[in-house]
């Protein structure tokens, strides 16, 4: 919205390319990235939190700057795909876009928010924090766990764009209704931000400007889910019916009762005269598509005996980490800083399947590359939120 704000303003257009603004944060990648790409996430830039915690850092111990992000955002020398092929999440474009609020407004994003949406809405207890060690008066902590067993998990961050948003429910209505009473944004903003996004081959994609654009039997729904350490989020609206549901929750609850399950079951009492009996799919909370599949390789798994060549150390700059590969039991594993093994799985010749490899990385594999005389020389990391991430083989 805010960037819709400074669009209706004139001061730049959605299909500018970002390093217009952002020259010193983004690195020319040898292809133009444009506004709308990045706020519909088909951009290909690499996620920052799969950079992170890929690097080491721990997502809800350590402390995250802006700074801590755009430094391997600078360091980036290649993107997910050429932008406009995939629609693939990534919280950086966010932060970028929140970036570029303050260049041209010459405000924080907190400010700008403020003074532009939140005020005029009403929204009297919704708030951008810049730090983690900000006071908000009436936070909820966030837990993780169950009754009695309860602990803390909060997330420490000191950034905007893609994270820090503190809200209610009862703001979240006032923001609901601004849909259809247009004082923020008017009808142009609004309907943009509604509209799919289109891959370059045409194919529609259920996104929009920070908004999931899918049906929920047979209805056209508007939602986003937003969770992050001990927070839970959703909001759902149905436009044609007037309709919204908004859930807050802090602590982290399993996938069987998620918000966006919730949100659900509460549409389909008060809706349900309006909404058919089919099958309705509901989309994965953390929005990270499957991974692609791991380049082919003919041949079956590779053998126990041969596992042994897989080991040994490999580095990439772009996150300036070191991985060791290990025998490990029937297999090898990943050993890294800061994190315990992760155990990998042999799926087919030179291909690895993983699990739990990071908060942010719950699925992916590891494909190992020859060279010409048919020696291993690295590998291609390929997750949930990155592809063919590539680690070269140290001597």
């Amino acid at each position: 919205m805010s960037i819709m704000l400074l669009v209706e303003q004139h001061q730049l257009s959605l299909d500018d390319d970002v390093h217009n603004y952002i020259k010193t944060e983004l690195p020319n990648l040898g292809t133009p990235i444009t506004v709308r790409q990045m706020l519909q996430h088909i951009s290909g830039i690499r996620d920052q939190w799969t950079f992170m915690t890929m690097a080491g850092w721990r997502m809800y111990d350590d402390v995250i700057s802006r700074d801590d992000v755009l430094y391997f955002v600078r360091r980036m020398t290649t993107l997910n795909f050429p932008p406009g092929e995939q629609h693939l999440y990534s919280n950086t474009g966010y932060t970028l876009a929140g970036l570029i609020v303050e260049r041209l407004s010459r405000q924080s994003l907190a400010d700008f928010a403020s003074s532009k949406i939140f005020e005029p809405l009403g929204m009297k207890h919704t708030v951008f924090t810049d730090n983690h060690w900000q006071i908000v008066h009436d936070r909820a902590y966030g837990y993780t766990s169950t009754y009695p067993f309860f602990e803390l998990r909060m997330p420490n961050y000191d950034l905007t764009g893609a994270t820090n948003l503190l809200t209610t429910v009862e703001d979240l209505v006032r923001w609901d209704r601004n849909f259809d009473y247009k004082t923020v944004g008017g009808d142009d903003a609004l309907s943009q931000m509604q509209t799919r996004a289109h891959l370059s081959d045409g194919t529609p994609v259920d996104y929009g400007f920070g908004l999931m654009l899918p049906t929920y039997r047979s209805r056209n729904v508007v939602e986003h889910a937003g969770l992050d350490a001990g927070y839970r989020a959703h909001l759902m609206r149905f436009p044609d019916q007037h309709f919204a549901v908004a859930i807050l929750c802090n602590v982290a609850l399993p996938d069987d009762t998620a918000p966006r399950v919730l949100a659900r079951r509460v549409a389909d009492v008060y809706l349900r005269d309006y909404l058919r009996d089919e099958p309705a799919s509901v989309t994965p909370e953390n929005h990270v598509p499957s991974p692609s599949d791991p380049p082919q390789a003919s041949g079956p798994p590779a053998t126990p005996q041969r596992f042994a060549e897989y080991t040994g150390r490999y580095y990439n700059d772009e996150i300036e980490a070191t991985y060791e590969i290990k025998l490990d039991g029937p297999s090898v594993a990943i050993y890294r800083h800061k994190y315990p093994p992760t155990h990998l799985d042999p799926t087919f010749a030179d291909t690895f399947k993983m699990t739990n490899f990071s908060p942010v990385v719950r699925s992916g594999s590891v494909h190992f590359t020859r060279d010409g005389q048919g020696k291993i020389n690295g590998f291609l990391f390929d997750g949930d939120r990155i592809r063919n991430f590539p680690f070269t083989k140290l001597p």
